[in-house]
């Protein structure tokens, strides 16, 4: 769920380290080395294991490609699970 204007900097940031900065009528390229850690939530608001991890992480593949380790977190559905967890948290 990122805007197409936030994918295209962080694009540019990670695909030719570099950050394009237009301001004030000046214009300028910066070098950037970064690494970057980031979560997201699939579109559906559930992981669909009949869906690839590309469909469920929902960023283009050559954003995508630029990572270089991706982990896949899923919390089954388990009412009984989530309520004494959130009971031990309430308790807390």
């Amino acid at each position: 769920k990122m805007d197409i204007k936030d994918q295209v900097a962080i694009h540019e940031a990670m695909e030719q380290q570099t950050i394009s900065i237009a301001k004030a009528g000046i214009t300028t390229m910066l070098k950037s080395r970064t690494s970057v850690l980031a979560a997201a939530n699939p579109p559906s608001g559930r992981y669909d294991d009949l869906k690839t991890a590309q469909e469920n992480i929902d960023l283009q593949s050559t954003l995508l490609s630029r990572f270089d380790l991706i982990f896949i977190v899923k919390d089954p559905a388990d009412p009984d699970r989530d309520k004494r967890i959130a009971h031990k948290v309430l308790q807390n």
